[in-house]
């Protein structure tokens, strides 16, 4: 299975279904992601910043961002996975958007089904197309960020920021926690005092959920085997790598392939 090319549109649904692991463990991308809520109710988890979310939801999740969701009451949606282009213009923070009026709910709506018929069709000029769709997006959401600022990020905060940009970035190097908190000059122990409090989980378990989330990515969409996985994550060997997966999947790295 290959990557999609992006930009990519789904539903809700589709993409919850497609997710390699479990929507509500951490993970990042490498690339921009805009989730779109008209119905339903959930949490959101960006930064290691624990939010409820309800309809007419914009959610946008930059590169090498950690996050997760959970979604409840039949909810209902789009996903926009977006190109790393810097001349598109994406905000560069992340942004959680109550999108209250019917205009500003029409604009994105409208934006999104127009790229995703764009990407449907192999016409003239699709590609200048698709763009030019992604940069009014980008241009969607920087006016709707300025109408509702997110506010400056207190201490706290800020450090939960930094650990999920390294975690994100860093994950596959196998470094431990305590090298991740010595880096943000914390000790282990207040780092996970502060993911406790702030989305009930000790850092350690969110730096194992990014890491196998991204042995569940390379098992599906490339064909490495699993030795190389396992080596490129920082595991000491194949054995550990497949105990740990085995662990947090139920399944083993072959398996888990195999039936994706």
């Amino acid at each position: 299975m290959t990557r999609p090319t992006l930009p990519y549109v789904e539903t809700l649904a589709n993409h919850q279904r497609s997710e390699a692991w479990r929507a509500d463990a951490a993970q990042s991308r490498d690339h921009p992601i805009l989730f779109w809520i008209t119905r339903g109710q959930g949490r959101v988890m960006v930064d290691c910043r624990m939010r409820g979310i309800g309809p007419n939801t914009a959610i946008f999740i930059p590169p090498h961002t950690l996050f997760s969701y959970e979604m409840f009451a039949s909810p209902q949606g789009m996903v926009v996975s977006l190109p790393r282009d810097e001349t598109v213009g994406f905000p560069r923070r992340p942004a959680l958007l109550k999108v209250s009026t019917v205009q500003a709910q029409a604009e994105i709506t409208g934006l999104i089904d127009a790229l995703s018929r764009e990407l449907g069709e192999l016409r003239t000029g699709q590609r200048r197309a698709v763009m030019a769709y992604a940069m009014m997006l980008g241009v969607w959401l920087d006016r709707a960020v300025t109408d509702q600022p997110q506010g400056e990020l207190g201490k706290s905060d800020r450090v939960l920021q930094k650990f999920s940009h390294v975690v994100s970035i860093g994950h596959r190097d196998g470094k431990s926690l305590g090298e991740f908190a010595a880096d943000l000059k914390v000790t282990p122990t207040h780092l996970t005092r502060l993911t406790q409090n702030a989305v009930g989980k000790p850092a350690s378990a969110l730096l194992q959920e990014r890491v196998i989330q991204a042995a569940c990515e390379a098992l599906i969409h490339t064909d490495r085997p699993v030795q190389d996985i396992a080596e490129k994550l920082g595991f000491s060997s194949p054995a550990y790598f497949t105990r740990a997966f085995q662990v947090h999947t139920g399944k083993s790295p072959s398996a888990f392939r195999k039936i994706r």
